[in-house]
């Protein structure tokens, strides 16, 4: 960070964080009520117990929680207090990871500046790691698995084949499967990503395979065998811990009950108003309501996926099938909705999955001095602010698809490192969001993969910069 204009920004946001540590109030209200509870659980009675009326809710949010009560008990104030710590400290992590994305992008110092800046004071990132809510726990997480994929991807580019290299090998993948360790620990939906997010990868070991170079081939094949060992190995450990004390296999619940409430909703006949509905409710503002009736625009709330799901789960109880059995029902029910009529499941998972955008502004929770609650709360953050980021966000997503598979003249994947950091930034992003657009998407779904929007807004900024220059 030698630039006079990076090291002023990230000055700036930390005396705007001190303001905002000092006059915010959190507001515990739903879900933060239940994470609340499990913190208390974890703190008083310890992680045993925590287990023992699992499944739970995935376990660092709560584990941040138990560790800022214990904080505050030593420290004589609320459990408030070192909760934001926490949350100002992850948020700057994902700052400085964010940094050095961009400076492998060799963007310009300006614009890599405006980009820190904005994260710093943005609406919804200060908010979200000031609130009772756990998805600033992921934040730092993702911009690392991205970067320790492209440090792995590097690696494997000069490798030879001999015991030390070997070794470190071994080291980039133990790396690379942590972090998404953590970032499972917070969204359970990373377990469906990683294996798909390697699939360079999986073509890497098929091309080096097809060109008869064996040792290579054997090397990325043993490093993704290595991550996927090491991540599931992770996994099963807690699904085992869950098992032994609660007597369920699994990592964490909602997932299966949550896929068919969803896929049974969109299985329903689509008409073109259905399907008008359908794309109005994505960016919210309102918009579905102006145009469509209540009705037609609660057809795709979550209340009506919600009301699904509880109808199912009751029929299913008056039948005896709970638990495990439930579970399958509601896997093997979806899939076979899926498979009946997969054009409009896809159709509409596409549609879902532009929910992701719209990350800006989603602000509540939390309590402001009364001259900024007039600024996030007006129309001009929550509307005009959110509309303006939600396009940047999908331009420079499809602006770094083109860069990658549009681009006739571009350097080897494998030789060229701009090439590679866009890849696996956009491999992120992409795997992330398809597997979130199977359930109903809530706009905090979308805050894990803020960081990553903002440095390919950046990078897509920096190259029309220099097109407008030359």
């Amino acid at each position: 960070m030698k630039n006079i204009f990076i090291r002023l920004v990230f000055a700036a946001a930390i005396i705007w964080w001190v303001y905002l540590f000092f006059t915010t109030e959190i507001v515990v209200v739903f879900d933060s009520v239940g994470y609340e509870d499990l913190g208390k659980m974890i703190a008083n009675q310890g992680w045993g117990e925590f287990l023992r009326h699992g499944p739970q809710r995935e376990p660092m949010f709560p584990g941040l929680i138990a560790l800022s009560m214990q904080l505050g008990n030593w420290w004589g104030v609320s459990y408030y207090y070192p909760l934001k710590m926490i949350g100002i400290l992850f948020l700057f992590l994902t700052m400085i990871f964010s940094y050095r994305l961009m400076t492998m992008l060799t963007i310009r110092p300006f614009i890599v500046a405006l980009t820190i800046l904005y994260m710093g004071i943005s609406p919804v990132m200060t908010n979200s790691s000031m609130r009772l809510w756990s998805e600033f726990a992921a934040y730092p997480w993702v911009v690392l698995a991205v970067i320790w994929t492209i440090k792995s991807w590097q690696y494997l580019n000069g490798v030879s084949d001999d015991r030390r290299t070997n070794i470190k090998l071994i080291g980039h993948a133990l790396m690379l499967a942590v972090m998404f360790l953590l970032i499972m620990s917070v969204k359970a939906v990373a377990e469906g990503v990683l294996i798909f997010y390697l699939w360079p990868f999986y073509w890497r070991v098929f091309s080096y395979w097809r060109a008869k170079n064996f040792t290579k081939a054997r090397q990325v094949a043993g490093f993704c065998l290595a991550v996927l060992l090491v991540f599931e190995g992770g996994v099963c450990a807690y699904k085992a811990l869950n098992y032994h004390y609660n007597g369920h296999f699994v990592f964490t619940t909602r997932g299966d009950w949550a896929l068919y409430g969803n896929t049974e909703r969109r299985m329903e006949p689509l008409t073109p108003r259905r399907l008008g509905a359908a794309v109005a409710y994505v960016p919210g503002m309102g918009i579905c309501e102006a145009i469509f009736t209540q009705d037609e625009c609660d057809f795709w709330s979550a209340r009506h996926s919600d009301d699904i799901i509880g109808q199912k789960q009751a029929e299913l109880n008056a039948q005896g099938i709970t638990g495990d059995a439930a579970s399958r029902y509601f896997i093997l029910s979806s899939a076979k909705m899926i498979l009946s009529n997969p054009l409009q499941a896809m159709l509409l998972m596409f549609v879902e999955a532009h929910k992701m955008f719209f990350w800006e502004s989603s602000i509540a929770f939390v309590t402001y001095p009364d001259w900024l609650e007039n600024i996030v709360y007006s129309p001009w953050c929550t509307v005009v602010l959110k509309a303006v980021v939600a396009f940047f966000s999908w331009i420079a997503c499809v602006f770094a698809f083109c860069f990658l598979f549009c681009n006739p003249g571009k350097p080897s994947l494998i030789d060229d490192q701009q090439q590679q950091t866009i890849l696996w930034i956009f491999n992120f992003i992409f795997w992330f969001t398809a597997m979130y657009a199977l359930f109903f998407i809530l706009d905090r779904y979308a805050f894990p993969l803020i960081s990553l929007y903002m440095v390919l807004i950046a990078f897509m900024l920096d190259k029309i910069s220099r097109f407008r220059i030359r």
